[in-house]
């Protein structure tokens, strides 16, 4: 029933009559699919900004800003179109590669990109969530650059409760070519996760410029039965 006041008297209007007029009333809204689900942090990567594809890819041996990590040394993301690049669209590596990938940068020992990702308690202390950790990890010829994705859990104090990591792949591993090669691991998340630690790490061991290379990163949870 809504009401409308006619003068001073107020007059009660079926809602039958209400919907014939065309006059929509307001509907409370339905509880959120996240409220129903039984793990939000569950079923798409947690990655931000994954493949390198946020933002701009350097053209040169030069940082660039990478959105959603946080950078050490010349850690950056460059154009796979890039003239001197270590690798080229067409290199061995990721089929569905997108136009940039991650690599350590000029003049850098080791370079880092890190990320901090927050996960919901829900599901995840089940004990029943699982963890899939993959990505597409290289170097440059004959050099034995490399780059290694570590992951850490956390609890609700930062406290370590949980490692694994993907990489490195060595020069004898690519066979001496510059190239990309898949790594994968999983695992069960522990139970007291509530923070991801995400550290990217590319080391130099030969040359000036740090050729640890990565792309296509993912960690995604699944709960399970």
């Amino acid at each position: 029933m809504f009401g409308s006041r006619v003068g001073s008297r107020f007059m009660v209007i079926p809602a039958a009559a209400v919907a014939v007029a065309g006059i929509v009333p307001a509907v409370t809204a339905s509880a959120s699919p996240a409220a129903s689900n039984p793990c939000p942090s569950c079923g798409h990567n947690l990655i931000v900004n994954p493949g390198a594809e946020t933002g701009k890819g350097a053209n040169g041996d030069i940082k660039v800003k990478t959105p959603g990590w946080k950078q050490t040394k010349n850690f950056t993301e460059t154009l796979y179109t890039w003239s001197s690049g270590d690798v080229t669209p067409t290199t061995p590596g990721p089929k569905h590669r997108g136009k940039n990938y991650f690599y350590g940068g000029p003049d850098s020992a080791k370079a880092t990109g890190t990320q901090l990702i927050k996960v919901l308690a829900k599901g995840i202390g089940s004990g029943k969530v699982h963890y899939a950790l993959s990505g597409w990890l290289g170097g440059f010829s004959t050099q034995s650059d490399n780059a290694t994705l570590t992951v850490t859990f956390e609890n609700g104090s930062g406290k370590t409760v949980g490692t694994t990591k993907i990489g490195p792949v060595t020069e004898a591993q690519r066979k001496g070519n510059s190239e990309m090669l898949l790594r994968k691991t999983s695992g069960v998340v522990p139970s007291s996760t509530r923070t991801v630690k995400l550290v990217l790490i590319m080391k130099r061991t030969d040359g000036s410029d740090n050729d640890g290379l990565a792309d296509n990163l993912s960690l995604v949870f699944t709960l399970k039965k």
